[in-house]
């Protein structure tokens, strides 16, 4: 038995301090009873208290805790096998081994330099399988992918310009070995770290990273300098020479980071110079390496103790709860709470069930029963959004690689059996690799370009030979697999011809598909502009629309503008009238009053000339006294009188004045024409009237026949 935590049985050492504590507390305890109380009452008043009970009580108290400390201490008995897991990502590291990695521009060497970063790199990996290539005018497997770190780092320190004997730096050919080495497989958790000064002289290493894409990334790390240096070589005699080209001049080595960064980023990676190992190690794996997915890689027994704190806990849990039973009177029976203890075998009950519900069976899984129903799309939606929950599990990979396949998505399903072969358990790996070998086969049908067909067909092969080396019973792997080989046999024997003829189909086709494409985007703008013109006609009409409103508007308030100035105008003129007959019936009056007052003058003045030619007459017939009458009295005399009954002569401006008078009393007589006021109207007037409501009935009716003209929309 081993413990845990061991430190806390040092907890254990207080409790003899405790003893001691509560011995000295029963004797003074004894000691104030027997000073308060005298011995001869003694039994009688502290006679119910059992000191039996009590030390009992205080023994188990002490032992329960003394069970709960050794519980914190995790009492350890035994162990248990359990698998172990381990997770990680493949990892190749490429190492440029050419005579160009001996230039001195970054100390001691370029190589040198190289190397000590790749043993950097695989220090700071952790449970990833790594592997070494080297390459120069080939490529070489130096270390195959394993968890043996130790092994990697000796391959990696055993490595010079001698390990591969082809000169020259054949970037693509390192590629195409890494891609070999990493096998079929996911594509999710694999990279190459690539060490190189970049001067490709061989061939064509973007083209080849390229065509890895899909199957792992590829990180470039640049060694050397873009002034670069020539390259020191021994020679037989001990000495140093000098890399030269054909001309005799001596070779100088420059870092070529363009290159490298195509190289990168044509699979997803990135380029990074080397200038600190490191620091710049430590960002790869950060940057790089750590954003790779993990898998599971292997599966691993380890032991692990069984945990016994249960049992010194139990025991001292129940210890401290019997000693809070236990009374100290004497006779005093120990009282169970019936009601208690139903409750608590009933909360134990409720908790034993709660157990066995978590332990029952799984409910029906909806993925599944949709793809027993033959609904393999909706089935393949299922699974993929439990494998959103649940990410690592190769059995609901294989399960969505399944219902793609049938629903005749082939590439989804190669994806989700690919996933699926990194299952631990056998069954599910063979039925993945054998799923998978159909589904190349089936997609590899498709296929139009003959390498395409074979890459997918050969592919297929190996997938069937990984299915019967897992069951070597598999007679349906090993009839597919001959199937497989029939249809590459068969492609195969074809005349070149032929191949040729499909070669010129697919051409025409493509040029065909090309007019297609042509002519739906001649199409496609010509539409476009008539769209345009149509929205502009729209806009137009819709402008022409709102002027014609404003304009409508405008008319109305200048008629209504008119329509008012004419009411004042016609109040203003009535006013005028008025004032004007008002003077005129004044000036009528006075001139009457006028004539009135003359014609009593006059009246007055004959009735004086009467009387004074009467005066007169009488002087004539009186006697005469001999004295001659004055020749003025004789003069008067013979002035004649106007006969009765003719009318009196007035002076000129008096009777021009009376006509006048007489001429407005006859003007006011007659009625004058005001505006608003009803009169009988001449024909000329009506004549005019009737030639304006024409004139504007037919402006209605023009208006309204442009305004519901049609707008003619084409589509």
């Amino acid at each position: 038995m081993k413990f845990g935590e061991p430190l806390w049985l040092l907890a254990l050492t207080v409790l003899p301090v405790l003893i001691a504590l509560i011995v000295l507390n029963e004797r003074r305890r004894k000691e104030l009873l027997q000073k308060i109380v005298a011995m001869r009452l003694n039994a009688q008043l502290a006679g119910s208290i059992s000191h039996f009970k009590r030390r009992l009580r205080i023994a188990l108290l002490i032992f329960g805790l003394a069970f709960i400390i050794v519980s914190l201490a995790r009492p350890q008995i035994g162990y248990i096998l359990e698998e172990k897991k381990i997770k990680g990502r493949e990892v190749l590291i490429a190492i440029d081994t050419s005579k160009s990695m001996l230039s001195t521009d970054v100390a001691p060497d370029r190589l040198t330099r190289a190397k000590l970063a790749a043993q950097d790199l695989v220090s700071m990996l952790q449970g990833d399988l790594v592997g070494v290539l080297a390459f120069a005018g080939n490529a070489f497997l130096q270390a195959p992918l394993t968890v043996d770190h130790t092994a990697v780092l000796d391959s990696i320190n055993d490595l010079d310009t001698n390990t591969i004997p082809t000169g020259g730096t054949n970037i693509a050919s390192v590629i195409d070995e890494a891609a070999r080495a990493f096998g079929k497989g996911e594509s999710e958790n694999r990279c190459l770290i690539l060490f190189t000064d970049g001067e490709e002289l061989d061939a064509d290493g973007v083209a080849a990273a390229r065509n890895q894409a899909g199957n792992f990334r590829i990180f470039t790390v640049g060694v050397g300098t873009k002034e670069g240096s020539i390259i020191p070589v021994p020679n037989s005699d001990g000495g140093v020479d000098f890399v030269k080209d054909l001309d005799g001049q001596i070779v100088k080595s420059k870092l070529d980071e363009g290159r490298l960064k195509q190289i990168a980023e044509a699979t997803g990676g990135f380029y990074i110079h080397l200038e600190d190992g490191t620091t710049d190690m430590k960002k790869i794996v950060e940057e790089a390496i750590g954003k790779v997915k993990e898998r599971d890689m292997d599966v691993r027994m380890s032991r692990h103790p069984i945990e016994r704190y249960q049992w010194p806990l139990g025991l001292g849990l129940i210890l401290i709860a019997i000693s809070m039973l236990i009374s100290e009177k004497r006779r005093l029976p120990v009282r169970v709470n019936k009601t208690k203890v139903l409750r608590a075998a009933a909360l134990l009950l409720a908790l034993c069930r709660a157990v066995q519900s978590t332990h029952a069976a799984d409910p029906p899984n909806e993925g599944i029963e949709l793809y027993n129903n033959k609904q393999y799309k909706e089935s393949y939606d299922s699974f993929n959004g439990q494998l959103q929950r649940n990410p690592d599990s190769q059995a609901l990979e294989f399960d969505s690689g399944a219902a793609a396949y049938k629903s005749g998505d082939y590439d989804k399903a190669i994806d989700a059996f690919a996933r699926a072969i990194a299952s631990p358990r056998l069954d599910v790996r063979g039925k993945s690799e054998y799923n998978l070998g159909n589904a190349l086969c089936l997609r590899g049908i498709k296929q139009e370009s003959k390498d395409a067909k074979l890459k997918d067909w050969n592919n297929s092969i190996q997938h069937y030979d990984e299915a019967l080396k897992i069951d070597p019973n598999n007679e349906d792997a090993k009839y597919n697999r001959d199937v497989v080989k029939k249809l590459i046999e068969d492609l195969n024997k074809k005349p070149p011809q032929s191949q040729q003829n499909q070669q010129d189909q697919k051409n025409q086709q493509d040029q065909k598909n090309q007019q297609d494409q042509k002519n739906q985007q001649d199409q496609k703008n010509q539409q476009d502009q008539k769209n345009q013109q149509d929205q502009k006609n729209q806009q137009d009409q819709k402008n022409q629309q709102d002027q014609k409103g404003q304009q409508d508007q405008k008319n109305q308030q200048d008629q209504k503008n008119q329509q008012d100035q004419k009411n004042q105008q016609d109040q203003k003129n009535q006013q005028d009238q008025k004032g004007q007959q008002d003077q005129k019936n004044q000036q009528n009056q006075k001139g009457q009053q006028d004539q009135k007052n003359q014609q009593d003058q006059k009246n007055q003045q004959d009735q004086k000339n009467q009387q004074d030619q009467k005066g007169q007459q009488d002087q004539k017939n009186q006697p005469q006294n001999g004295n001659n009458p004055p020749e003025n009295s004789s003069q008067a005399s013979q002035q004649p009188t106007p006969a009765s009954g003719e009318p009196d002569k007035k002076p000129s401006g008096q009777i021009k004045e009376n006509q006048q008078q007489a001429e407005a009393s006859q003007a006011a007589a007659e009625p004058a024409y005001t505006p608003g006021q009803e009169r009988q109207m001449t024909p000329a007037e009506a004549l005019r009237i009737v030639e304006s409501e024409k004139a504007e009935e037919a402006k209605g009716v023009l208006n309204e026949h442009k305004t519901s003209a049609p707008v003619l929309r084409d589509w």
